[in-house]
Parts: structure tokens; sequence; C-alpha cells
């Protein structure tokens, strides 16, 4: 039993590790949280359900869900909705992992 718990937390520590301190292109403005992110470069890092997404003129900081997909993502992608004055961000997964943080907000 002492076993299963001590693979079941290093396997959630995995997890995080991949999906912390992460770079990510955007080619457009999209919105995240209510803030609008121009289009650049940025980082993602995650710290449990926290997610904060920045670069060195902008940041925003917000609570995700992260999942496990069934397999790994060969680039980094994002899903978005469209409706509105910006598109918002829904889930960003992240490229050479399995991992997908999805927005709530």
């Amino acid at each position: 039993m002492k076993l299963l718990r001590l693979i079941a937390t290093a396997s959630a520590l995995v997890v995080c590790a991949q999906a912390a301190d992460r770079t990510i292109t955007l080619a457009d403005s999209y919105v995240v949280a209510g803030t609008k992110l121009n289009a650049g470069e940025y980082k993602v890092q995650v710290d449990g359900d926290k997610v904060k997404i920045y670069s060195t003129k902008q940041s925003v900081e917000t609570t995700a869900k992260i999942e496990t997909g069934n397999e790994k993502y060969r680039t980094n992608s994002l899903k978005y909705d469209n409706g509105g004055n910006s598109p918002r961000i829904i889930e960003i997964r992240l490229g050479g992992t399995n991992i997908k943080i999805v927005f709530t907000n």
C-alpha cells in the first residue's frame, strides 16, 4: 500500500514538473481570465491549480484544471472560444507531454 502511494505521489510530481515553466507563442491576441494578452511569446507556470502566463510586458494569474490526455501532444496548441471581441483561451495543450490546462473562467 505504501508503495502505491509513493508511485502515485511521484506520478503527480512528474505531471506538475512537465507542465511548469513552458513557453508558448500566441499568434494573435487572446483573453485569459478577463485579461487580454497580445500576440507574442509567453511562459506558462503551473503550481497546483494556479496558472501564471507571463511575458516581460504582460502577466495573468488564474486557476485552472490540469488534465492528462490519452496521448502526447506533438506541439503546443490552444483551444479557444471566438464568441466575443477577442478569442478566449479555453485550454492549452503542452507539446511533448500529455498535459492540458483547462481554464474554467
